[in-house]
């Protein structure tokens, strides 16, 4: 007995043994790593012991920023985030984004080329216009880094004007939103919007992590108003709005498009969206790269979690290349709004 209790207590050291060199040989997590698996939605599915190995690897002896790249590419697509980037600080370009396998979208293709000079045109700028029997048109186009006063101001403005001309009935146009900066995007629409709870973010458990408000025509996200702004133009809740949505609608796009969900005498026409519908974080590495991963799933008023895309009550083809006048999803817009 004493015999085997001796080989039981020496096995148990050898063991013990082992497995303190094997944590003592373990890599501490890169910084990158350690805030990646930190903040990222998908952070129970990832072996951060292997991803951080690798990284390690091709990120050895490299510190500028094009050197490592091929780290950084490694990071994101192992996160299998389809919405992960990383950004530069100076000019907002990307440095990276998610290269790896996509879910099958049933079909759906985007035309890359109207993406890159259309839907990702940084150059352009939100435009309203009066519409016939009373009805106001909004295009609101994604929105990058910059002043969110002045960003809202411009959107807020064009809302004041058109009912300043007599408008009651809306149509908003997120077809040719490829995300960016919710907030001026929000708080600009505010009024229309509605107040009160107007949706928020969920964990992979379906627990609220955040939630938006609209509090006396400003938005309150997550318990800091994004800018000062007055709670005009009035607008009743039973003023009925359309909104126009397509595959190309996008991020923070998908995110205005929920905020509307759930407001009554509102309808959504045109396509599902791209289905990026992640609240990202933006987290800065150094002086010269950000992190910005998927940290948690869009959720209307209602808490309805939207982990896909953001879908229509009719469904029309989106024609990007025709003038309003022949915008299919537009003249519906236009028919129910006067039903």
């Amino acid at each position: 007995m004493k015999i085997k209790l001796n080989i039981v207590i020496f096995g148990a050291m050898l063991c013990l043994g082992a497995c303190k060199g094997n944590a003592q040989h373990a890599e501490p997590l890169h910084p990158i790593v350690q805030k990646a698996k930190e903040t990222s939605l998908y952070a129970d599915r990832v072996s951060w012991e292997e991803v951080n190995a690798r990284f390690l690897e091709l990120t050895k002896g490299k510190q500028s920023v094009d050197e490592l790249k091929d780290g950084l590419q490694y990071l994101i697509n192992s996160l299998g985030d389809k919405h992960a980037q990383v950004r530069s600080t100076k000019d907002y370009s990307i440095v990276v984004s998610y290269t790896g396998e996509i879910a099958e979208e049933n079909g759906v293709e985007r035309n890359s080329n109207f993406v890159n000079t259309v839907i990702n045109d940084v150059s352009a700028q939100f435009t309203y216009k009066l519409l016939p029997d009373k009805i106001g048109y909004l295009k609101v186009v994604g929105i990058g880094p910059g002043n969110v006063k002045e960003q809202s101001d411009f959107i807020r403005n064009g809302l004041k004007d058109l009912k300043e001309k007599g408008v009651d009935k809306w149509i908003v146009d997120l077809r040719f939103n490829g995300g960016g900066n919710m907030e001026p995007m929000i708080s600009g629409l505010a009024p229309l919007i509605g107040e009160g709870k107007i949706g928020g973010a969920a964990n992979y458990r379906n627990e609220m992590t955040r939630q938006y408000k609209i509090e006396n025509g400003q938005f309150n996200n997550n318990g800091r108003i994004a800018c000062e702004m007055d709670d005009l133009p009035k607008i009743k809740t039973t003023e009925k709005v359309a909104v126009l949505l397509s595959r190309y609608t996008i991020s923070s796009g998908e995110m205005v498009a929920v905020a509307f969900k759930g407001r009554d005498h509102t309808r959504f026409i045109g396509e599902e969206t791209a289905g990026y519908t992640t609240g990202n974080g933006f987290d800065p590495i150094n002086n010269e790269i950000v992190l910005i991963i998927s940290q948690d799933v869009f959720a209307d008023r209602n808490n309805n979690i939207y982990d896909q895309k953001v879908g229509v009550d009719e469904h029309l083809e989106f024609q990007h290349d025709v003038p309003l006048e022949n915008d299919l999803q537009l003249n519906r817009a236009v028919e129910w709004l006067k039903e």
